[in-house]
């Protein structure tokens, strides 16, 4: 790809002038070094995926190099290549994560290749990585929000309900809700104040056990008709005048509210 670029460093051109030509028919942008000094430089202007540098060097050896160049571009792909038997250097650079690849020379011309193919893949399996991990912090920070978005309407939505009921149990009205099964299934305070009958109601009582038979001849003739009248009915030696309204959308009923107060 264009935008793949690697870094050759050796203080011997004609090493640099070797490896350029082992590279010439590769999608590479090549740049070359023949010192340490220069190498930095180079990082320090151009965006470098892979650096491949000699280990024996004056002034600045490749290992140390590498561990300035590690600094500078934490993520570019390091490789060394050494003609010379120096294992403690090698394994030291390798232990402190400096070099990805040990090359010795003279190098396979095919063997440099893939190791220099398998070292920018490892770039790009680090970016990726690195912008899946962003994504993924992204994504965290958006579900932290709306999880906090969630929160405050699950209070708000709690502090209405709870003023909903509260207002609900000190109408000045007795209410009960009826369900399309007959059954009494909430009641207010006023109603159960009203009615001995309904303090110890459990919900979904049947409300011919607990309800005069001519006010549960009238619900039923509501729950089933269109629309509800009012109607007057005694209970408990008194009488009182009911006003009944169905519940749910046209074709799905869901019972009914009935308000209930005494007759003067």
């Amino acid at each position: 790809m264009a935008d793949q670029a690697i870094l050759l460093v050796d203080d011997e051109a004609q090493i640099l002038n070797s490896l350029r030509r082992v590279l010439r028919k590769e999608p590479y942008k090549v740049f070359t070094a023949e010192s340490g000094a220069e190498g930095l430089e180079i990082l320090q202007e151009n965006a470098i995926q892979v650096i491949v540098s000699d280990q024996r060097m004056p002034n600045m050896t490749g290992a140390e190099f590498l561990l300035e160049a590690k600094e500078i571009c934490p993520d570019t792909v390091r490789i060394m290549l050494s003609g010379y038997a120096e294992p403690e250097a090698i394994l030291a650079s390798i232990n402190q994560g400096e070099v990805f690849r040990f090359l010795a020379k003279p190098w396979v011309d095919e063997d440099l290749k893939v190791t220099i193919r398998q070292s920018l893949r490892h770039y790009d399996i680090v970016q990726e990585n690195r912008d899946l991990t962003a994504q993924s912090e992204r994504h965290v920070k958006e579900l932290e929000k709306l999880n906090g978005l969630l929160q405050c309407s699950v209070e708000e939505r709690t502090r209405s309900l709870q003023f909903s009921q509260e207002v609900f149990e000190n109408l000045p009205l007795s209410v009960m809700g009826i369900s399309q099964e007959e059954e009494i299934v909430l009641t207010n305070e006023t109603a159960r104040n009203e009615f001995e009958s309904l303090r110890s109601l459990i919900p979904g009582t049947d409300m011919a056990d607990i309800l005069p038979d001519e006010a549960v001849v009238a619900i039923r003739e509501c729950i089933t008709a269109t629309e509800c009248e009012n109607f007057d009915f005694n209970w408990d030696s008194k009488a009182y005048c009911a006003r009944p309204q169905k519940l749910g959308a046209d074709g799905e009923p869901r019972g009914l509210v009935l308000l209930v107060e005494e007759k003067v």
